[in-house]
């Protein structure tokens, strides 16, 4: 048994600890991200309008994709208590821009959003992942 025992530790001291395992996530929805924001430059207000929306709220969306992009990056290379709120702020800016995504371009019945839409599902799920999980996932590494 102790075989076993010594087995596991030197196993878990060998394996990435999972500090460093939400990059899986962070660098993804950041890509995503950017790649929404980016696209929407240089602003047309034919397109805005295409999607039934004002152009200073394209723009501003646009904007916010950029800059929560960013700041998912910045968050999981600050290490420290900034890191984490950075982080947090991030998860819900990614949150609430899937929310707006959803709501603006594929609304439609719940089931038909969690049969069809699941791309823009897990996008919400991974920014209100890291969202809610940052401080847990810190005070791990103490």
């Amino acid at each position: 048994m102790a075989y076993v025992s010594d087995m596991i530790d030197r196993t878990a001291r060998v394996l990435p600890q999972t500090h460093h395992a939400d990059w899986l996530l962070r660098l993804p929805l950041a890509l995503v991200l950017l790649q929404y924001g980016f696209d929407k430059f240089p602003l047309s207000a034919d397109v805005a309008a295409g999607w039934g929306l004002p152009l200073f709220l394209w723009g501003l969306a646009g904007v916010a994709e950029i800059v929560v992009a960013l700041m998912l990056v910045a968050g999981g290379m600050l290490r420290n208590r900034i890191g984490e709120v950075v982080t947090r702020i991030a998860g819900i800016g990614a949150a609430l821009i899937v929310i707006g995504v959803i709501i603006v371009a594929y609304w439609a019945p719940p089931l038909d959003l969690i049969l069809f839409n699941q791309f823009h599902i897990l996008l919400l799920c991974a920014g209100l992942y890291l969202a809610l999980s940052a401080p847990a996932r810190k005070s791990e590494q103490g």
